[in-house]
């Protein structure tokens, strides 16, 4: 195979690990591919072939948009979730109702632990302070799944 030959079948072979890496993400096949299509580029104004040089940088540029067009347009559709949000609830939240709510410590809170709260146990935290067990303590702040108490 001429030098010719082999520019081009390294800068094919670049452009084909770059589109593997459509499919299988991970970034080292396209790093490979990259860097095969700068090396068959230089290589190629290396040996002295200018013409086909340019050819291939213009096949790089041109590679480019077709590159992510096809990883937003085709293979992100591919590989994305289907599905709709609505109905969603997180289970982790707990209401606002319990501000205000008084209980008793379960466990010693440094700064986190059990406390019981309407007969229910919660997980709860304090603003730092350190508290012992059998604590009378009130909800000041119900954010998502986190419950702050202070000493009553």
């Amino acid at each position: 195979m001429s030098e010719l030959g082999v520019i081009i079948v390294i800068f094919l072979c670049g452009l084909l690990a770059m589109f593997i890496e459509l499919f299988i993400p991970g970034a080292v096949m396209g790093m490979i591919g990259f860097l095969a299509v700068l090396g068959s580029i230089g290589y190629a104004l290396v040996q002295g072939y200018t013409k086909t040089a340019a050819v291939l940088i213009v096949c790089t540029i041109a590679f480019v948009p077709v590159f992510f067009m096809l990883w937003k347009g085709v293979i992100g559709k591919f590989f994305a979730l289907k599905g709709e949000e609505s109905g969603f609830r997180p289970s982790t939240t707990i209401g606002e109702d319990l501000v205000g709510l008084e209980g008793v410590t379960m466990s010693l809170l440094r700064p986190s632990g059990i406390a019981r709260l309407n007969d229910r146990r919660y997980d709860v935290v304090t603003r730092g302070e350190m508290l012992d067990r059998g604590v009378r303590v009130k909800v000041i702040e119900v954010s998502g799944n986190r419950v702050v108490v202070k000493e009553v």
